[in-house]
């Protein structure tokens, strides 16, 4: 417990040092623990007090079977199995990329990658948007602009450890990580709202 809190918290100053923590570690088994960490605090901690407030969010729902009105309370629930699937399929396309690549490739270690860089810049997400829910902040799309710009950090983060756990190209990284963006974003858009 104590190796992953400190490998989780290194991960906001030390990309290296971050990568060489979690090496050897149990894999896919800490990038899971991860991802469900992360679920569990914004569901928990962001989507359950915004129901609790009665606040809708600034976007409809695009799914009919759930209502506007309550849709805070379904992100309650649904959040952790998007994130899991987020996660599962990131990871998937880039073990998949690397093998067409015809690179060396280990799943459960990019898993574990992807699952503790989520947890770092995922645990950031919740104070950032709760310091501007408090603050009386800034809308939605501004807020969507500054965690994309806070996402670079994840994609240093994974840039390392790939390279140091795979031997992946700094260059390969980047591109995994931009593959990996593309197909998750989507999946944010029409499932996850913004808490402003």
């Amino acid at each position: 417990m104590r190796a992953f809190l400190r490998t989780w918290a290194v991960g906001y100053i030390n990309p290296s040092a971050f990568a060489r923590a979690l090496e050897g570690k149990p894999a896919p088994h800490w990038g899971l623990y991860a991802q469900l960490l992360r679920g569990a605090f914004d569901s928990l901690l962001l989507y359950l007090p915004l129901y609790l407030l009665g606040r809708q969010p600034p976007t409809p729902s695009f799914l009919t079977f759930i209502p506007t009105e309550s849709y805070y309370g379904t992100l309650i629930w649904l959040t952790p199995i998007v994130f899991s699937a987020q996660w599962l399929i990131g990871g998937a396309l880039m073990h998949v990329i690397l093998r067409l690549s015809k690179r060396r490739s280990d799943i459960d270690q990019l898993l574990n990658i992807g699952g503790m860089e989520m947890l770092i810049i995922g645990a950031f997400l919740l104070v950032w948007d709760w310091v501007w829910l408090l603050a009386g902040g800034v809308d939605q799309y501004f807020l969507g602009i500054s965690h994309l710009l806070i996402d670079s950090w994840g994609i240093v983060i994974v840039v390392v450890a790939l390279k140091r756990l795979l031997g992946v190209p700094v260059w390969l990284g980047v591109l995994l990580n931009v593959a990996g963006l593309a197909v998750a974003m989507p999946f944010a858009v029409i499932i996850m709202r913004s808490p402003l």
